[in-house]
């Protein structure tokens, strides 16, 4: 900046100018406001474009010359848009002071509007603040201009899309102005702020980043100490936002702030002497200036004269409605109060058969000793949250007395929480070993709404994360080899026509965070690199997982009947087999610890099958241990079953593989909801013959057990004598004896759609 040119000069020139240029500006303004929007279109911008500001000058926080002659500036305000902006968002004939609308402030240091005249050529906005009041100059000081986010293009587009203000400083003369705290939010002492609401603090500048590491701090002051509150990753969680103009602290959102707290954000200013104090009070003397928040010049943010701030002679404090400020310290404060929430479920204890494998080797699956096996919680979802339903109650009753009272289910108190629009669900295998219990996890649930698969504590359903980049997400699966060493998870993605395949051994089950983080959202953040895309068929809905064996996995292809069988240890597709009409859900059993792989697929019906009905997969290798099927070889649809059958929309198998060789205690059993009527199917995987194997479905029992059931399996702890349905048509969880036909009993859960258990595939 040349500072050379002669001060008397200037005002001179400043002044003949100024009044020359304020009569034409006038003019000029008059025949801008009246041009149509046709005219403005044809000047400059593209009309289409969103609305952005690409150039300002002066520039964010120039130093200029009181009559605004540096080069460049032709001695007005210049704001240039991407598009041509609409006249009347930013000039109001009516208004003789500035001729400015309310959306846009041109405005002093202390926040006083400013007189000048206003001009609007296509998608040029210009301000010249020089007037026959002024002289044609400025006074040194800094000035601010705001053009709120309502204003509009020619085309009706928002400025910066409807979400922020655009606002730009300068300053006339060296800048010595600290920055000044325009607005916060929250504001002062505000209630019922939500758990994970940004702070923002506005200033009338760009402060310096530089400045905010230790000079802001967030604590719930509703503890002694207070607690200080992380933010987002475990970190400061301060950033800056509109090129340095307002300052955000973001809550970490695996944590966010305690509820009904106080929460108190402070920033250090610089600290003032009070003369007004005696002489023996620190306050008294001139204080060290210290650490505070700054601009770019290094200015130092501090209380500001004008009107906003009032003294309480009881506090010392000034306040206003941003905070308090306290000149002796220089520290700003602001607090709010979190709103109370409904606290989510204490979870169940979700246990998971795969757990075996570690905590009791030599005991069978379903021991209910060494291995303490808990399978004593459904979880249950509605059209928009997920909840648990508690059956300790019936487990207690049925291991005492051997008799199973169903309506002592419970739900679990404050379920359902609200989890988006939620569709398929699995419990993670692992566990966090620093937990007690010890078998807490991870549960993974597709939210439809967000297009995510949320990753939840199961001590409480609270979101730890989600893993994203999917096009429509609809269920997940899981397949893992025996000692859960390997673990992949299955996502169909319906629109993209395609499987997602997430090794899910890069994210770490440690619900505490991993060591040395602060936050447990760094445990769950996949490794995408690690992703395996496979296309399939169109419209695939449900995918299931062998689960134990890292054999295979099959998912569902609504849109063109039929099924793709994947390889579930190389991530790759094998083949796809035709099943019925509109095939909706599908899951696994074994025989001879997989010595036969076979799935059944529920139809929910087309023209072929206007009724439904249920296709049976099963591959038979060459080489296998299995004296039954030496010398076979077997990979297609078996079989498809009709009688029976009424519009299903889920199927459930209970994969046998404890002691499969000694007994078969535990049942090759497909459970199928019959959606379209009253009943629940459960139909057994019929193995006959030595050379000749036949593989077919057998109806086992047929159940009444209401309108419309889309929910059906066999507890995780008792497997072959507990037998439990969600009836969405009536809002009901019912609970039945496996073995003998006695009326279901029931209880109410209000808009249940589906049932899982830690033993869902």
């Amino acid at each position: 900046m040349n500072r050379r040119i002669n001060r008397v000069a200037i005002t001179r020139f400043g002044i003949a100018a100024g009044a020359a240029l304020v009569v034409v500006g006038a003019a000029a303004v008059g025949a801008a406001v009246g041009a149509s929007d046709a005219q403005a279109r044809t000047r400059g911008g593209n009309e289409d474009s969103n609305l952005v500001v690409t150039l300002v000058t002066p520039t964010t926080n120039q130093e200029v010359l009181p009559d605004l002659s540096d080069p460049g500036l032709n001695s007005v305000v210049t704001v240039r848009f991407s598009a041509p902006i609409r006249p009347g968002d930013f000039i109001a004939n009516n208004n003789v002071f500035n001729r400015l609308t309310p959306a846009v402030e041109f405005l002093s240091s202390t926040f006083d509007r400013l007189p000048g005249t206003p001009l609007v050529q296509s998608n040029v906005f210009r301000f010249d603040p020089r007037t026959p009041t002024n002289g044609g100059v400025l006074p040194n000081g800094q000035y601010t201009l705001n053009i709120k986010k309502s204003v509009r293009s020619t085309k009706g587009r928002l400025l910066n899309q409807g979400l922020k203000d655009f606002t730009t400083t300068f300053s006339v003369g060296t800048d010595q102005y600290p920055p000044v705290l325009r607005t916060i939010s929250p504001i002062q002492n505000q209630q019922s702020i939500g758990l994970n609401q940004k702070i923002i603090v506005t200033f009338n500048e760009p402060v310096n980043p530089a400045s905010l590491i230790t000079t802001i701090t967030v604590t719930d002051v509703s503890t002694n100490p207070p607690t200080p509150i992380l933010g987002v990753q475990g970190g400061t969680g301060i950033t800056t936002d509109r090129g340095g103009f307002d300052v955000v602290f973001t809550p970490d959102p695996c944590f966010g702030y305690p509820p009904k707290s106080t929460i108190q954000f402070q920033m250090q200013g610089r600290p003032i002497a009070d003369p007004t104090l005696p002489a023996t009070n620190p306050c008294a003397a001139p204080p060290t200036s210290g650490s505070a928040v700054t601009d770019a010049f290094n200015n130092q943010f501090r209380r500001d004269a004008g009107l906003q701030w009032a003294k309480n002679a009881a506090t010392n404090l000034w306040e206003s409605p941003n905070g308090t400020y306290e000149d002796c310290t220089g520290l700003f404060k602001m607090q709010f109060v979190t709103r109370g929430i409904v606290s989510p479920p204490v979870g169940m204890v979700p246990g998971s058969s795969q757990f075996f494998a570690a905590l009791c080797p030599s005991a069978t699956v379903y021991s209910n000793g060494s291995c303490a096996f808990q399978g004593r919680c459904f979880f249950y979802t509605t059209g928009t949250s997920l909840g648990e339903i508690d059956i300790t109650a019936i487990v207690t009753l049925f291991n005492s007395q051997g008799v199973a009272d169903f309506t002592r289910a419970k739900v679990v108190t404050n379920s359902p929480v609200r989890m988006g629009r939620p569709g398929g669900m699995m419990v993670d295998p692992r566990w966090d070993a620093n937990t007690t219990p010890r078998n807490h996890t991870f549960i993974y649930m597709v939210d439809q709404r967000s297009a995510t698969v949320q990753i939840l504590d199961s001590r409480n359903l609270k979101v730890l994360g989600r893993l994203a980049g999917f096009s429509n997400p609809r269920d997940i699966g899981m397949s893992s080899d025996f000692g859960a060493n390997r673990l992949t998870l299955w996502v169909s993605d319906f629109a993209a026509k395609q499987v997602v395949a997430i090794d899910l051994t890069s994210i770490a089950v440690n619900l505490g965070g991993q060591p040395g983080s602060k936050s447990p959202c760094d445990a769950i953040k996949d490794n995408t690199k690690s992703r395996v895309t496979i296309a399939v068929g169109s419209g695939p809905s449900d995918i299931a997982g062998d689960s134990y064996l890292l054999n295979r996995a099959l998912v569902v292809n609504s849109l063109d009947n039929s099924v793709t069988l994947l390889d579930a240890a190389r991530n790759k597709k094998l083949k796809d087999y035709a099943v019925g009409g509109n095939p909706v859900s599908c899951d696994w059993t074994f025989y001879g610890f997989g010595s036969i792989d076979a799935a059944a697929v529920a139809n929910q019906g087309g023209l072929s099958d206007p009724s439904g009905s249920v296709s049976l997969y099963a591959r038979v290798p060459v080489l296998q241990n299995l004296l039954q099927a030496q010398g076979q070889t077997r990979d297609d649809i078996e079989a498809t079953l009709t009688d029976g059958i009424k519009n299903p929309t889920f199927l459930w198998a209970n994969q046998e593989w404890a002691n499969p060789m000694t007994g078969n205690s535990i049942p090759q059993a497909y459970l199928v909801p019959n959606t379209g009527g009253k009943t629940i199917v459960d139909l057994r995987l019929s193995i006959t013959g030595v050379f000749g194997l036949l593989i077919d479905l057998q109806a086992n029992q047929t159940r009444e057990v209401g309108f419309n059931p889309t929910g059906i399996m066999f507890d995780a702890y008792y497997p072959n004598q507990m037998l439990f349905a969600c009836v969405a048509g009536e809002g009901q969880f019912s609970g039945m004896d496996a073995v003998r036909t006695i009326a279901p009993q029931s209880i109410t859960v209000p808009g249940i759609r589906r049932i899982f258990t830690c033993y869902s595939h």
